[in-house]
């Protein structure tokens, strides 16, 4: 059930630090864009520090049993669980999944094995190392020419590739990162969609149209490269499926708090086909996830202070079972 408002509860939610940027993430710029709109907000609610990651691992001055640790930063060690399992092995209360949900969805390829289990439909696709890959001929016999290669484990859909051909297809094989794990998949011509996810039900659906080619990182963050819609322009049955199918894989991959889940509307067939999870969302002013709580009735100041309170609930839940003897 979503709390709505703006009251903290202060015996356990006494101030706030913010963890950010990301030594070695790609997306380091995003995570800086992102914290600062998140300070702004948290520093109007309670006293709040924020640190930027300068190594991967967790800073000295960020445990403090006290705090309310909110981690908004993306790519390698914050999203991937090394920062989690660092705080969960400090004993830290943080806002977001625990280390176990984030390594899962970090891994695209798992994820979809997961929620597939569930019904969800996922489209179909190859994991491969490019030293070990299959060849062209046998990924076209199964994949047809239509094409995605992106990695297996990154976010901000970086490094992601259209193709066409087999010709492509051997190009951009022969040019991947030897030391990293990528999927194939077969190209839908579809709609993406997108729906913020918080304590477990999902908000409203945004619908995103890139202004050129697909929604890749450029057409994700630069203003004015694409457009976004929410609530989406779908049909309410279509809705309701894509926020059902969304609550489903968030519970499924043991996900908390908050997340956002991408999805792929079938033009043709009007089928949602699950794409992935992110488990730290990005919250720039061009974010998806700040859109889609806005349009559910939740401004940030609120949204911010849920999400404290789903923390701090957690917090005041173990103190109270460790001081019960039985």
């Amino acid at each position: 059930m979503i709390r709505i408002g703006k009251m903290i509860n202060k015996k356990y939610a006494r101030e706030v630090i913010i963890l950010t940027g990301g030594y070695s993430s790609s997306e380091k710029e995003i995570s800086l864009l992102s914290s600062e709109t998140v300070y702004q907000v948290c520093r109007s609610i309670l006293p709040t520090t924020k640190i930027v990651l300068t190594r991967d691992n967790l800073p000295e001055e960020a445990i403090q049993k006290d705090a309310i640790i909110f981690p908004v930063a993306h790519g390698e060690f914050v999203e991937d669980g090394g920062l989690q399992a660092a705080m969960e092995a400090e004993d830290l209360t943080f806002i977001g999944s625990g280390s176990k949900a984030c390594a899962l969805c970090m891994n695209k390829s798992l994820t979809k094995q997961i929620v597939s289990e569930e019904g969800i439909p996922v489209i179909d696709g190859i994991k491969f190392v490019p030293t070990n890959a299959p060849s062209t001929h046998s990924i076209i016999s199964t994949l047809g020419r239509n094409l995605f290669v992106k990695p297996n484990a990154k976010g901000s859909s970086i490094d992601t590739h259209i193709i066409s051909s087999e010709m492509e297809l051997g190009l951009i094989i022969h040019r991947l990162n030897e030391d990293m794990e990528y999927i194939i998949e077969h190209r839908i011509d579809g709609i993406d969609l997108t729906v913020a996810m918080l304590d477990g039900k999902a908000l409203e659906i945004v619908e995103v149209l890139p202004k050129y080619g697909f929604l890749d990182y450029r057409n994700k963050y630069t203003p004015g490269y694409s457009s976004k819609i929410c609530p989406a322009r779908i049909p309410e049955d279509t809705k309701n499926t894509v926020k059902r199918y969304g609550e489903i894989a968030f519970k499924c991959c043991g996900c908390r708090d908050w997340a956002r889940v991408d999805f792929l509307l079938q033009k043709n067939t009007g089928k949602v086909f699950f794409l992935e999870i992110n488990t730290i969302p990005g919250m720039t002013q061009t974010s998806f996830y700040p859109m889609s709580a806005n349009a559910a009735g939740l401004d940030l100041p609120t949204l911010t202070s849920i999400l404290i309170n789903l923390a701090a609930d957690r917090k005041r839940a173990k103190i109270n079972s460790m001081d019960d003897p039985d």
